[in-house]
């Protein structure tokens, strides 16, 4: 009986390091990580708008996976709508400014606006924060007077470079999780033609 019952876990084991040995290169393999953990829906509206408001389209998907995972009618318990997470206040701004006529807040779930407000708004904040992708993605996040406060109170200027000492744990992990998002998109994508 413990001859039988050695030999199951030896079994067991030998089985184990095979799933090892053969799955975990499966699993990292670019062809996988493409499949099943660094999708890319909307591919053509993400690259259209991205160009369109001159915004890094690696960057506008990593923004989408942490924000909505790519669920269209995405809710936040604050009010983020869509795709992109964008609050209808933000949404009614931009449209005033882009001269979007009879905008409502439900827009906000149709992929393709709300893509477009996104690329458009982080251009915006691309251009108020000079380029700084950090400080872009923390006020994507938690607003762009609360980073201009942050600046304020810490000193931090436009070449601000460490997100570990962005203070609010929930923006300092969103952009530290969308600025590795946006490096993996960019290697596993960067020599694939945009679906057109």
């Amino acid at each position: 009986m413990k001859k039988k019952q050695s030999r199951d876990w030896l079994y067991l084991a030998v089985f184990l390091i095979f799933c090892i040995v053969i799955g975990y290169p499966t699993w990292t393999s670019d062809y996988a990580q493409r499949k099943f953990v660094y999708t890319w829906q909307y591919n053509r509206e993400i690259h259209s708008y991205s160009a369109k408001y001159r915004v890094d389209p690696f960057l506008v998907v990593a923004i989408v996976k942490n924000e909505s995972g790519f669920k269209p009618e995405a809710k936040s318990k604050p009010g983020a709508l869509g795709l992109m997470q964008i609050m209808p206040e933000t949404g009614s701004w931009i449209a005033k400014t882009t001269d979007f006529p009879n905008f409502k807040d439900k827009l906000l779930l149709l992929p393709e606006l709300n893509i477009k407000f996104g690329c458009w708004y982080l251009g915006e904040l691309e251009h108020e924060f000079k380029g700084n992708e950090i400080l872009t993605l923390a006020a994507y996040n938690a607003g762009r007077g609360t980073v201009k406060e942050w600046m304020e109170d810490n000193g931090w200027d436009f070449y601000f470079d460490d997100p570990a000492q962005i203070p609010f744990v929930d923006t300092r992990k969103y952009v530290q999780k969308v600025l590795w998002d946006r490096s993996r998109y960019e290697e596993l994508y960067k020599n694939i033609k945009p679906v057109s």
